[in-house]
Order: C-alpha cells, then sequence, then structure tokens
C-alpha cells in the first residue's frame, strides 16, 4: 500500500468581511433534465413470480455506526418593538419618549444600572471602532431624487343590515384592538322603526359583529373607558348616558335621570383627564356641557352652559347658549376644551376660572354651519383643526380674527376631519361626495397629497388607530370601511415637527402683520373723513370729473373680473365631467 498522504488547503479572508450576512432567495421548483423509459426495453420485460435468484448489481459498501452528541433544532419566533417601550408609550411620538425618559432618569436604579453596564458598553464600541463593518458602495454614483409613493388601501368592510347611518366610531383600548360603531339617523325626532343597537367588531372578521349593545334611545356618541377596555359610554338620543359593559351583558349597567341630563340629544362625549380615569363630560344641542362620574350617575357633578354672546343685563343660561355639536379634549391640557357650536363658533374654555367671563375666554368665527369636528394638532397644542360647511381650517390660539392655513373649497361638504395621530405634518378628511383626503402641509398647501373614492354614498365619520396605520371611515348606508396607509403616511420624519413649528411660527407672525397693517388702514380711513366732510362744496366740480374717471375704470375692473369668474367656472365644470367620467 502506498503511504498515506495528507493534503491540506488554505485560504485567507479579511477580519472586516467576518460576519456578513448572507442574502438567500426563494427559487421556484424548475426541471433540469427528464429521462423517459425506454419502450423496446419495456416491452421485453416478463413479470416473474415467484423469484428464486439473487443479483449483486451494486458496488460493495461498509457501514459504521458512531454515537455522536444529541443536536436539537427548535424554531422560535419573536416579535420585536423598538426599545421594549410600555404599552401606553409609543417610540414614534417624541413627547411620550420624552416624559418616559424622564421618569426613568428619576428612578433611584437608573444610575447603578448604567454604571454597571458601563464597562460593557466601552467594550462594544472598541470593538466597533476597530473594525470596519460597513462599507460604502458606489459612493460616486449620481444621487437620485426620491420618490414618494402614497398608498391607499380598503382592507375590509363591515355592513350594518338596517343601512343605517355610523354615527361614531370608536377603537377600543385593548390587544388586539376592535371597533364600536354606532348607527343612526341624527335627526331630531326621528321616528324611523330601525332598531338602536350598536355593534362591536373584530377587524379581522367582517360576517358580523362580536356583540350588539341595546340601548333604549337611538346612539349619537359612544366613549372606551381608558382605564378598562370592556365599558363603553354612550349618549343618547334623548340626551341621557348610558353605562354598558360587555361583560355583563347587553343592557346597560347604569343609566343617567332624564330629569337631570340633557334637554337634547347628546352631540359630543369624551373622557377627561384624572387620577381614577371615571370622569367624563358631555355637550349638547341644548347649549351645555356636563360634567359625570361613571361611579354615579344620578347627578352631573358641574354643569356648563356655552354662552358667549349675550348682553350685559342677561344671565348665561339655555336661551342665549350655544348649541354645540363638536367637542375636543387633550391630556396635556387637562384644564381646558375646545367646543364647537351649531353656529359656526368655536369657543376656548378653562375650567379653571371663576367666573363665566373667564371660564370661556374666547371664541373664533370659523364657518357659516355648524362645526362638524375640531382637533388639536398633536406637534403643538395652540394650533387646531375644524371642519365646517366646504372647508376645511386650520387655526391657532393667538390669532383671534383669521385661521392661519385655509384651503380651497372641497366641492362637497366636508363631513369629518382629524390629524395624522403619528404624522405631525398630516391631516385627512372625508366628504358627503364619497372621497378620502389625505394632506401634508409640508409637502402642499393647495392640493391633497392623495385622495380616495371609499364609496359611492357619503361619508359621515373619520377615525384613525392610535397607531396611525389604520383608519376606519363610516357612510350614510351603513357600511364601515377600513384603511391601510403606506409607510411615508403613518410614520414621521426626523425633521418634521421642527418644520411644523416653522410653519406655525411663519404663519401666526404673517396673521399678525396683516391684523396690525388692517388696524392702521381703519385708524388713517377714520382720520380722513371729518377732512373729507369739510371741503363740502368747494371741491364737488373736481370730485365730479374724479368720479366719472373712476367710474370708468370701475367698469374696466368690473369686466376683467366677470371674465375671469366665467373662465374659472367653465374649468371647474370640465374637471367636474372628467370626475364624473
Amino acid at each position: 500500500m502506498s503511504k498515506y498522504m495528507k493534503s491540506r488547503y488554505e485560504y485567507s479572508k479579511k477580519r472586516r468581511e467576518f460576519g456578513r450576512q448572507p442574502l438567500f432567495q426563494a427559487v421556484p421548483a424548475q426541471i433540469l433534465y427528464s429521462i423517459y423509459p425506454n419502450e423496446e426495453e419495456q416491452r421485453r420485460y416478463i413479470l416473474r413470480n415467484p423469484v428464486h435468484r439473487e443479483v449483486q448489481a451494486t458496488m460493495p459498501q461498509s457501514e459504521h455506526d458512531a454515537n455522536t452528541k444529541e443536536l436539537v433544532i427548535h424554531e422560535q419566533g419573536i416579535n420585536h418593538t423598538e426599545g421594549g417601550w410600555p404599552r401606553d408609550v409609543h417610540p414614534y411620538n417624541e413627547d411620550h419618549v420624552t416624559r418616559y425618559r424622564r421618569r426613568v432618569q428619576h428612578e433611584d436604579g437608573y444610575v447603578n444600572t448604567v454604571t454597571s453596564l458601563h464597562p460593557q458598553v466601552e467594550h462594544y464600541i472598541d470593538q466597533n471602532n476597530a473594525i470596519d463593518m460597513y462599507q460604502t458602495y458606489f459612493a460616486d454614483m449620481t444621487p437620485q431624487p426620491p420618490v414618494e409613493k402614497y398608498n391607499l388601501q380598503i382592507a375590509n368592510a363591515f355592513y350594518d343590515p338596517h343601512a343605517r347611518p355610523v354615527s361614531c366610531i370608536v377603537w377600543t383600548n385593548e390587544q388586539p384592538t376592535r371597533l364600536a360603531i354606532a348607527y343612526c339617523q341624527k335627526i331630531i325626532g326621528d321616528k324611523s322603526s330601525k332598531p338602536n343597537y350598536f355593534s362591536i367588531w373584530d377587524i379581522q372578521r367582517q360576517t358580523a359583529p362580536l356583540v350588539e349593545l341595546l340601548p333604549e334611545y337611538p346612539c349619537w356618541e359612544l366613549a372606551c373607558s381608558p382605564a378598562q377596555s370592556e365599558i363603553l359610554i354612550a349618549g343618547l338620543e334623548n340626551g341621557t348616558v348610558n353605562i354598558f359593559d360587555i361583560r355583563k351583558g347587553h343592557d346597560a349597567i347604569s343609566k343617567s335621570s332624564i330629569y337631570n341630563s340633557h334637554i337634547g340629544p347628546v352631540s359630543g362625549l369624551l373622557f377627561t383627564h384624572t387620577r381614577t380615569n371615571t370622569e367624563f363630560f358631555t355637550g349638547s344641542l341644548d347649549g351645555y356641557c356636563l360634567w359625570w362620574d361613571t361611579r354615579n350617575l344620578s347627578t352631573p357633578i358641574d354643569r356648563l352652559p356655552m354662552s358667549v354672546r349675550f348682553s350685559p343685563r342677561e344671565t348665561p343660561n339655555m336661551s342665549n347658549a350655544e348649541g354645540v355639536s363638536s367637542l375636543q379634549f387633550d391630556r396635556g391640557l387637562p384644564t381646558k376644551f375646545l367646543c364647537g357650536t351649531e353656529s359656526g363658533l368655536v369657543i376656548n374654555a378653562n375650567r379653571m376660572g371663576r367666573s363665566h367671563s373667564e371660564i370661556l375666554t374666547s371664541y373664533w368665527e370659523a364657518h357659516t354651519g355648524p362645526v362638524r369636528a375640531i382637533h388639536r394638532s398633536p406637534c403643538t397644542l395652540r394650533m387646531f383643526i375644524t371642519c365646517g360647511d366646504w372647508n376645511v381650517r386650520i387655526w391657532s390660539e393667538e390669532v383671534r380674527t383669521a385661521p392661519i392655513i385655509v384651503t380651497k373649497p372641497y366641492r362637497n361638504q366636508v363631513t369629518d376631519v382629524t390629524w395624522a395621530p403619528l404624522r405631525h405634518s398630516s391631516y385627512m378628511a372625508i366628504c358627503e361626495g364619497g372621497f378620502f383626503y389625505y394632506w401634508d402641509i409640508l409637502r402642499n398647501f393647495n392640493e391633497a397629497v392623495a385622495t380616495l373614492q371609499v364609496s359611492k354614498h357619503g361619508l359621515t365619520k373619520l377615525r384613525p388607530h392610535r397607531k396611525g396605520q389604520m383608519v376606519a371611515i363610516g357612510d350614510d348606508q351603513g357600511t364601515t370601511y377600513l384603511l391601510n396607509l403606506s409607510d411615508n403616511m403613518t410614520y414621521p420624519d426626523e425633521r418634521d415637527k421642527q418644520l411644523v413649528h416653522q410653519i406655525y411660527d411663519r404663519e401666526t407672525r404673517r396673521e399678525h402683520i396683516l391684523d396690525a397693517r388692517l388696524k392702521e388702514i381703519h385708524l388713517k380711513h377714520r382720520d380722513e373723513l371729518p377732512e373729507i366732510q369739510s371741503v363740502g362744496e368747494s371741491a364737488s366740480e373736481e370730485g365730479g370729473e374724479k368720479r366719472e374717471e373712476k367710474k370708468s375704470v370701475g367698469d374696466n375692473e368690473y369686466q376683467s373680473t366677470e371674465e375671469e369668474y366665467f373662465r374659472i367656472v367653465k374649468q371647474e365644470l370640465a374637471k367636474m365631467e372628467n370626475v364624473n367620467l
């Protein structure tokens, strides 16, 4: 036998290339070669039974058994979220993250934990500095402009068999989250024979609701308890408030007395920020706001008439109160809230005031009709958005005369509007034409960045999920659509909050300058008026000639304005024809 020769092969590899992740791809199966049987040999085949011959047609092989160490393999999945934040802290919300970090840094064990982790962290930092872990390839290529594609997709639809209009939509505070949807026609004294129940739906199941709750009257507003997700509060058409517990059946577990409740329907219902999370307040078309405690609904805690326009001789009461059409409350301002009225006003209220004038500090004349919705910006609490008639307007608490941002009028009446929960520069709106609009004030003031016709019927309610990726939209035929938004419509960029603050400061300063200039013009006009009257008849002849010249100039301006008006009308009619096609 020849002498055994040991073979050896050496290869080298750079240290910076260690640990690189291989990228595998799933390739479908394909046939490389197919061997078909020989038909001639197949015909010569004879079946013989029994067989008493043995033929060795393979090479001799040996077999060896060895006991090796057992290797146990199992698969395990993990759902990792950034930083392992608590449930009530969202990593994309800067305010939540800042408050949580500040609270943790004041804990006793924080300094000891950081001190014990310092050597280990420093060791890994030195390793990363010594190894070139990342290398930039194709650095000399010409950078391409970024392409943003806004994607809207209807993921699910929930139907009401009685085709009742959607009056309110609420996301429950549980995992997985659910939708609580109320149905009714928001008309006082509606005598329809349709049932009054409202439903709770699983977002993954559209065949039937999970629970149906039965109030005595049609439900106008809903609210979910922030402490217990099984408890829902309903504001009814007769002005009363009912509390439902899903665990205890379909009927209400507590009801307010009709003698101590609102006279008109409940048009707004929100929870307030308290230690026990049991207090909430309601608004109604009768012009009152009432504060309640879920532990005792026999009588309200406090009551406030929304009266801002009354003579000094009158006292605030129901006769001069403004009917409430929408309410807004933010936990960042626990003593303040905003109230939209049926007459188009937005009232700023502060419960810490002593007198009625100190509580209702100011108001804005926002719209010609009722204020359908009002929401504060998650970026800065001094800015809020409203919708009503055919317009959506953005306001500042520092400017009382006019909105700081106004979009062009919609083709249909706007029924609801809200800010995006996480993307500070964006807001969403719906209208009676069945369209959903997504706006971004950093991209465009005058045009929506994404538009989708959700339904052929008019849309009534809009409610996004607190994580921002899903949006629930209801129409006036009882259908609730669940929309999925793309990531660039959900999550903010690094500088979004800073840029929105810059826009707010710039537009607020511009309105202050315009307001000051307008006051100067009025004062100048008032000072010049006596001089004009003193000249009187001495300048009548010269004034006649100037009036004739001004008349001719005014006629030319009128003619040019009329031509411009008809040109715009023709363009709008052409756009409507294209949309209908």
